[in-house]
């Protein structure tokens, strides 16, 4: 009798990529509460910071993305690169990331964006 894979369906993964192996232009950051998308341009992005195991920190020139992994985040590292030669073109908060997008950074008056 022939076993039946299980295919996870696109919103069920923290991340998606461009098709090929082109860098993108932007990524978009599909967030839960308020459920809304940002689509922030590359050009944009100064640093990637990883800080411990789960924790990422993208600095961006206006503000941060905060995101945190979970123990069970498929490939940290594929992630990482797929990040930083620019080839995602989404990321989805759920059960294994969580982001926050925060304006100002390195000041007193962030607040959630």
């Amino acid at each position: 009798m022939p076993r039946l894979l299980s295919i996870a369906c696109l919103e069920d993964q923290p991340y998606s990529c461009h098709l090929g192996n082109q860098s993108a232009l932007s990524c978009a950051f599909h967030l839960i509460a308020p459920t809304r998308t940002k689509i922030i341009p590359y050009s944009l992005l100064m640093s990637i910071d990883v800080v411990g195991e789960r924790s990422i920190i993208l600095r961006y020139s206006m503000f941060d993305v905060e995101m945190s992994l979970s123990k069970d985040f498929p490939s940290k590292g594929q992630f990482l690169d797929d990040f930083s030669n620019f080839r995602l073109a989404a990321l989805r908060e759920g059960r294994y990331l969580k982001m926050r997008i925060l304006m100002e950074p390195n000041s007193e008056k962030s607040e959630l964006f």
